[in-house]
Order: C-alpha cells, then sequence, then structure tokens
C-alpha cells in the first residue's frame, strides 16, 4: 500500500536541519497555524486497528472497539486513529471508492457512528485514517461516485492513461504535485471542486464523532493542501504519514504543510537498537536522534503500525519479551506517543499491564510532547535518561546493562532491559509501627520481594503487656505476616501507616477494645440482629433478637462474651443486609458502612459516654467500607447541594486508575459499589480519589 523506495535503506541520518529565511519563515508560518499540536500536549494515541483486523472480524471492527472503549480510556489513552472510515476497493479500506459512504468491511452505518459515541462519551478523540492521494472508482478505474468526480481529478501523469486506448478520450488533470501511486488513480488537488468536496467530506466526519485526522501517504501531494484542508476542517490533532528514515525530509513536510508527522526516524532507530542490542543508536550530539530531538512538538512516536510488519520485514525483531522496553522509551519521553493495538490487546498478559503502567507513570508525572530530556548516557548495551514533566521527573534505563539514578528516586516499573523510576516529590514516612494481638513474631518484606526482617518466621515483636505486641517496618506500607515463632500464621497480608492494629482478621486505626466483655451494635432503620461467632448463634435463631427502639429510628442489641461479632440485620427477616462483621470499636452501621461515631441523628437522651456530638451534614467526608478490603469495598458520600456532579476514581501508586462512578447526584445519602474496578486490583495500596462537586478528597485503599 506504500510507496517503499525511500525505507528499504536503514540509514539513521541525523544532519543538522539546513534552515534558510525562507524555510525559517515557512515554519514559523507552519507553527502558528498548526492543528492539534497543542503546546506540551499530553495526549497518548492508541492505533485502533491493524492490518488484518477486518479480515479477521468480518464486519465487527467498530463493535469490537466501542465495547473496549470504557477500558482505553481507563488506561488514559487520550485518542484513538481508527481505519479508513469509507466505502472502499480493498478490504483494508485504502482504496477509497465512495468517500462519503461511512459503510465499510469494519462495520456498518450505524456500528460506526456506535463506536463514535462510545468513545466521544468516555472523552477518547476518534482520529479517522484519511486517504485522499488516491481513489478507485465504482464499475471501473474512472467513474467516481460520492462525491462525484470528473475524469480531470485525475492527474495527467497517472498510469490509466497508458491503459486501454478509450480512457485517452477522457479530460485529464494536471501533473502530479508529489509521489504517484500506482494501485489507484492519483488525485488532483489543483482542482478547486475536488478540493472543495475533500473539505466537505472531512466536515462530515466531524459530523458524525470524528475529532482529527491521520494523513495516509503525504508525500503524495503537495503540503500545501494539508494546511488549506485542516484550515477548512480544524481537527484536533492532524499528523501524517511520511515513511522516511531521513528525519529532513519528514521535518520539511512538517514545516511546509503546519501538521505533526509520524516519527519514522525513531521508529527505524528503536527496532535498530533492540536488533543490533546497541543503544548508542538513541542519541546524537546529546539529542534524540529521532525527530523528537528537533521539533518534539509535532512529531508522533510509534514502535508498530499496521504496515511496518509487512514492509520493514528487516527490523521485525519485537516480540513480547522485548516490546516492554520500546514503550518504556515512548512513554517516557516527549512526543506524542502511539501504541499499536496488537501489543496492548493481542500480544499477552505482560505487555499489557507494561504499557498500562507506563501510561499511568507518564500521566502522574505530567510528562508531555516537549518534556525536557536528558541523556545521561547511550551505549552499548545501556541507555539512560531523565524526562521533565509537568509534576516531576523520572529516569528511564535501557538495555542489559546496570544503572540507576542518584538521590531520592523510587522505583516504579521494570521489566526485560528496562527500568522507570519517579523522583520523590514527597518523602514517606521511613518507618511506621504495627501492632498485633495475640501474635509475637512479624515477617516483612517490600514489593521486590526482599525480606525485610530477615528470614522466615522474622522478627520477634515487642510485648506490650496487654496481649498486643509491636515492631517497627519501614516505608508506609509493608506486606507482612505475623505468627508465634512460625504457627499459626496469617495469610499474606499488606499493614499501612494509617491502619496498623491487627486484630481478628483485620486491621483498625486505632487499638480496638480487646476486653471480651461486650459489643453493642446500632443500626438506623432495621429492628433485629441475627448474631453469630465461630461456635454458631448468639442471639437465637433467624431473624434473631429485636433490638432495643432508641427513637429517631435508631435500633440497638448487645452481644456478650466478645468484642466482635457477625450480624445480619433485618426488619423481622425482611429487608436483610449481607453477612457483616464488626468489632467494639465501629459499632454503628449506617447506610452500607460500619462508623465509629454515629453518623445520623440519634435521640438527645444518648449520653455523651455512648455517642459522640454529630457534626453537621456539611462536614460529613466520604467513607470507604471495607477497608482493607478482599474483593468488593463501597464509598458512601453525602451530596449537600440539590444536585453535584460525582466522580469515584480508583488509582495505583503510578497514577493509572480506573473510574468507578462518573455522573449526578441528588441531594442525600449515596453507596457507590467499587466491586468492578476492586476484584481486578492485585494486593497493595492504591487510592480513592472522590470528587463530590467542587470538593476532592483522597483516601487510601489497601486490598489484601
Amino acid at each position: 500500500m506504500k510507496n517503499i523506495n525511500n525505507f528499504l535503506s536503514k540509514t539513521f541520518l541525523v544532519k543538522p536541519k539546513a534552515f534558510s529565511i525562507q524555510m525559517l519563515l515557512a515554519f514559523l508560518l507552519s507553527a502558528y497555524f498548526s492543528y492539534g499540536q497543542r503546546p506540551n500536549d499530553d495526549r497518548v494515541l492508541l492505533q485502533g486497528f491493524y492490518w488484518e483486523a477486518a479480515a479477521d472480524n468480518p464486519g465487527n471492527w467498530y463493535n469490537i472497539v466501542g465495547s473496549l472503549s470504557s477500558e482505553i480510556s481507563n488506561i488514559g489513552i487520550d485518542m484513538i486513529w481508527l481505519p479508513p472510515p469509507s466505502d472502499a476497493g480493498s478490504l483494508e479500506g485504502y482504496l477509497p471508492r465512495e468517500l462519503n459512504n461511512f459503510s465499510n468491511n469494519y462495520g456498518n452505518l450505524s456500528e460506526h457512528t456506535t463506536m463514535l459515541s462510545a468513545l466521544n462519551n468516555n472523552g477518547i478523540e476518534p482520529i479517522a485514517d484519511i486517504v485522499i492521494n488516491h481513489r478507485v472508482g465504482n464499475t471501473n478505474w474512472v467513474d467516481f461516485e460520492n462525491p462525484q468526480w470528473n475524469t480531470d481529478a485525475i492527474t495527467s501523469g497517472d498510469e490509466v492513461w497508458s491503459q486501454p486506448a478509450y480512457f485517452n478520450t477522457f479530460p485529464r488533470g494536471n501533473n502530479d504535485t508529489g509521489t504517484p501511486y500506482e494501485a489507484a488513480r492519483d488525485i488532483d488537488h489543483t482542482q478547486t471542486y475536488v478540493r472543495n468536496s475533500i473539505k466537505q467530506f472531512l466536515n462530515n466526519l466531524k459530523a458524525i464523532g470524528y475529532k482529527g485526522w491521520r494523513y495516509d501517504f503525504v508525500h503524495g501531494f503537495s503540503p500545501s493542501y494539508f494546511t488549506e484542508y485542516n484550515n477548512a476542517s480544524n481537527p484536533t490533532y492532524s499528523v501524517g504519514e511520511n515513511f522516511n528514515s531521513n528525519k529532513q525530509v519528514v521535518q520539511d513536510w512538517i514545516d511546509a504543510s503546519g501538521s505533526n508527522a509520524f516519527d519514522f526516524p525513531t521508529y527505524f532507530t528503536l527496532k535498530s537498537t533492540i536488533r543490533d542490542n546497541n543503544y548508542s543508536y538513541l542519541a546524537f550530539n546529546g539529542q534524540a536522534s529521532g525527530g523528537i530531538g528537533w521539533d518534539p512538538r509535532n512529531y508522533t512516536t510509534f514502535v508498530e503500525n499496521h504496515d511496518t510488519p509487512r514492509y520493514d520485514t528487516p527490523n521485525n525483531v519485537l516480540n513480547g519479551n522485548n516490546v516492554g522496553q520500546t514503550y518504556a522509551y515512548l512513554l517516557t519521553h516527549p512526543g506524542v506517543p502511539c501504541i499499536y493495538w496488537p501489543h496492548l490487546f493481542d500480544w499477552g498478559a505482560t505487555p499489557k499491564q507494561q504499557i498500562i503502567d507506563l501510561v499511568g507513570i507518564r500521566k502522574a508525572a505530567g510528562i508531555h510532547s516537549q518534556s525536557a530530556l536528558e541523556i545521561v548516557t547511550a551505549q552499548n548495551g545501556l541507555y539512560a535518561a531523565i524526562v521533565t514533566g509537568n509534576n516531576h521527573r523520572v529516569a528511564v534505563k535501557m538495555g542489559p546493562n546496570s544503572w540507576s539514578p542518584q538521590g531520592n528516586w523510587e522505583l516504579v516499573a521494570s521489566g526485560n532491559n528496562y527500568a522507570v523510576w519517579k523522583e520523590g516529590s514527597t518523602t514517606p514516612p521511613s518507618t511506621f509501627t504495627v501492632y498485633a494481638y495475640n501474635y509475637q513474631t512479624a515477617y516483612t518484606w517490600n514489593d521486590a520481594q526482599q525480606a525485610t526482617s530477615g528470614g522466615w518466621p522474622g522478627a520477634s515483636m515487642t510485648d506490650d503487656g496487654d496481649g498486643w505486641y509491636r515492631t517497627t517496618v519501614p516505608g508506609d506500607c509493608t506486606n507482612i505476616i505475623f505468627s508465634n515463632n512460625g504457627s499459626g500464621q496469617t495469610a499474606d497480608l499488606v499493614a499501612c501507616d494509617d491502619n496498623p492494629y491487627y486484630y481478628q482478621g483485620q486491621f483498625y486505626p486505632n487499638k480496638p477494645n480487646t476486653g471480651g466483655n461486650s459489643i453493642t451494635v446500632y443500626h438506623r432503620y432495621r429492628t433485629h440482629a441475627y448474631t453469630w461467632d465461630s461456635s454458631g448463634a448468639t442471639s437465637g435463631g433467624w431473624p434473631g433478637t429485636a433490638m432495643e427502639s432508641l427513637g429517631n429510628g435508631w435500633y440497638r442489641h448487645t452481644v456478650n462474651n466478645t468484642d466482635c461479632t457477625n450480624v445480619v440485620f433485618s426488619n423481622n427477616g425482611g429487608s436483610q443486609t449481607s453477612d457483616l462483621y464488626t468489632c467494639s470499636n465501629e459499632p454503628y452501621y449506617y447506610n452500607g458502612q460500619w462508623n465509629a461515631n454515629p453518623p445520623g441523628s440519634l435521640p438527645s437522651s444518648r449520653t455523651a459516654n455512648t455517642v459522640q456530638e454529630l457534626h453537621p451534614i456539611a462536614n460529613i467526608e466520604p467513607q470507604i467500607y471495607p477497608n482493607p478490603f478482599n474483593q468488593g469495598a463501597s464509598v458512601q458520600l453525602v451530596v449537600q447541594q440539590p444536585k453535584a456532579n460525582v466522580t469515584v476514581e480508583i488509582m495505583g501508586r503510578t497514577g493509572k486508575g480506573a473510574t468507578a462512578f462518573n455522573g449526578t447526584l441528588p441531594k442525600g445519602h449515596h453507596t457507590i459499589t467499587l466491586d468492578n474496578e476492586t476484584a481486578r486490583l492485585k494486593v497493595g495500596l492504591y487510592f480513592c480519589k472522590i470528587t463530590v462537586g467542587n470538593d476532592t478528597f483522597i483516601r487510601k485503599i489497601v486490598k489484601q
């Protein structure tokens, strides 16, 4: 499909840019009139197809992409480059036939627009693959419909004129302004009516939901026409395919067109780096050797696209074991990075997770298209660089040789031949104390699977004399197993500085009452409590004991000879809760959550030693229960205004996140279930970001 004469040569031409006054003026004008190339652009692009996508999924590709739109958005991807949108004479769409017919081999018009709506609704900008250098007719080489063009829309030098003699009777267009393309009719963009119909075609695409353009085979006609088409359609993003390893050629097209371009020089460099294990290729004169070393604002970096596995066979060196390091480069470096669909969705769990983690790191650091790049070293077996984002710096290392940054850095991602660190913007506590009831030994280890308390069963804990034992551990969270010198061990746990007390299978922020006398549980609106422990029911048969009414909707029940209890609340067997568990430090159950203090109105006759005075609703902050959790958890929040925009996001330390809720809620108490998001999380520490109107709350949550 592409002219491959230029890129079969694998030279890495990095000659200095030769600026004349005319070139400088053209550059300044193109920068002024550029479309979609935002200063400090922090967007990430996904190529939303591959060459065989239509063949492998006949008529169903749009449905597949639409169904994954939420997942794509949660990864942190901002734009998606979709296949050619028009009816075509080729399966893949690169021989366009009826430009304004948006049913094609990827799906019909309804499926097409449904996908675009799903993407836009998830905050992803759809980018159309625009093929306007060439075109084919409906029944023969020259009958163009929808829009209708005459034969003068074909350049005079097109090879159709060497075909049967009757073609010589048709009017011809002007000379080609670019590289000819043999498989279809070359289009004459000097014709005003042709350009006007192309502008209408682009605006028709915007009307169904597209936001920007990826221009195919851009050396097929003069770059000035791309400026005209972008002026007429105002895309949010414009990028051209100039398949050339010579970055002077690609840069000249950028300067003349005012559009972004794919960084083929970086592509060739990365592939050769992996092939030769020579990371010196990645630097030239202290700068990145690809296009991003000259003009990072206007380059889109990538490591593979739909064409390269077919055309660039000498450089087919990537596999699931080494592709991670190429994305470590793309997603930590300047430019706008483009992820290839098969690498994310088809190459297995490891490359996918590596890409997801690296996108999160880029977003958390605030790395953008013009982030400052400092190359520390580039040599055989090792590349190291430091990149400055809006939020903090990151360091990246590629290659088999050892290297790490000096100073306050935290390792946030690693894989075969790569590692990424973030510079500490805040210093976590160097140590904290963790407590366990009736456990005397603690074995601890960090996320790198390194023991931090010696060999099993770990360190002996200090006896506080009341059944509690304590030990000091590094960091603000730690992996931990409690035992009694190796016997009666717990499962693998995660302890954090804000939930340091471990008692009967659960961590608590404050020391639980272990007196063993009784626990009084409270519930609002439900009248019966069924309680039990390991030996059986402690409140009679189902539905348990009728609770004491305290007035104003509150009821209470006391369970003797225990500090903790299992309980199900109900209305005499109806409207029952799920199986619950609580201890004496959190006896109040309301709106799906246990609380240490009563979260709703209680009668004024309650004394100060049984309940604290309540704050007004305006001061109630969102709560998460249970925390720590095993699978599911929920957020309890209060909307004070008549209605408010509410979002709930789950984020890891690297910044990657998933949106659990995004919508408008009316005034009152609400429960938002996190089960779908938390079930997919690995054991560890996460953050829950809750936004209610103009207020934002961040909560630590721990999955055990």
